[in-house]
This record gives structure tokens, C-alpha cells and sequence, in this order.
């Protein structure tokens, strides 16, 4: 008897590892950096995120979902999500893709908004309450984020 196997349906990815671009002192990812002893920045490299994307879509059934968290995931640049895209439609067979990212959303501009929205991505952003709590653990550039000196 052929044993069903259940259809690979979402992946929840930190390309940048727990690398971010804030100081939050209470952050739970900070330990893991001490992981990544070799690599003071742990990134995906491309040959990985291939790879990724293309087993993933094998394996899906007629839908999948790619959640980019982190550390902080645009870390990793705009160049490397839209490859993502790109290798999602070559490596798609006809599937549903669902694209989700959690940000801090401080590298957020125009042009990653066209992008997020041309794909209706989802996107969730991390804020912490009044600004008041959130600068108190955001470290020495959230004064410059907000216009501050």
C-alpha cells in the first residue's frame, strides 16, 4: 500500500539569520547569534534560496505560503525577494504562492511598497507601543528613524 504523504504548505524562513538592524535588549532571537560563530553575518546565499524555492514547490500541493522573519528579513536587500518571486513563478505549477513578511518595517521605502503590494504580500510589522517604549529599546539610530536628535 502507497503511504499518502500530506502536501509541504508553509515555510517559515530567516535568510538573515538574527541579524537585525535594531538593539531591542529583550529581543529572543539575540542568543542564536552566538550559532553563527563562523559567519558574522549569516545570509542565504542564492544557490540556497534556489534550492529552497524549488524543492518547495515540488512538494506543495496546489498551494504555499513562504513566511520571511528574522532577525530582520529585509536585511537581506529587495534584489533578493524579487529573485524569490522570480524562482516562485519558474519553479510553480500552477500553485497558489503566498508570501508573508515580519518587519521592524525600517527599511520600508516606496519601492518596497510597490513591491509588496504588485504581489499582495502580507506584512507584519513589529511596533513595540508609544514611542516612548519603543526608542527606549530600539537603540542609538531609532533617534535618527524618527527625525530626533
Amino acid at each position: 500500500m502507497k503511504r499518502m504523504r500530506k502536501p509541504l504548505q508553509t515555510l517559515l524562513i530567516k535568510p538573515a539569520g538574527p541579524d537585525c538592524n535594531m538593539a531591542c535588549s529583550y529581543c529572543f532571537y539575540l542568543e542564536k547569534a552566538s550559532l553563527f560563530h563562523d559567519s558574522p553575518s549569516p545570509r542565504m546565499s542564492q544557490y540556497v534560496l534556489e534550492e529552497m524555492v524549488s524543492q518547495a514547490m515540488e512538494q506543495s500541493g496546489s498551494q504555499i505560503n513562504f513566511i520571511w522573519q528574522g532577525g530582520e528579513p529585509t536585511l537581506m536587500g529587495l534584489e533578493f525577494y524579487r529573485k524569490c518571486v522570480e524562482l516562485q513563478q519558474r519553479f510553480g505549477r500552477g500553485q497558489v504562492v503566498g508570501n508573508g513578511l515580519q518587519t521592524n518595517g525600517l527599511l520600508i521605502d516606496d519601492e518596497w511598497i510597490r513591491f509588496l503590494k504588485s504581489y499582495n504580500w502580507l506584512v507584519g510589522l513589529s511596533l513595540d507601543g508609544p514611542q516612548h517604549v519603543h526608542d527606549h529599546y530600539a537603540g542609538p539610530g531609532a533617534a535618527a528613524v524618527h527625525g530626533e536628535r
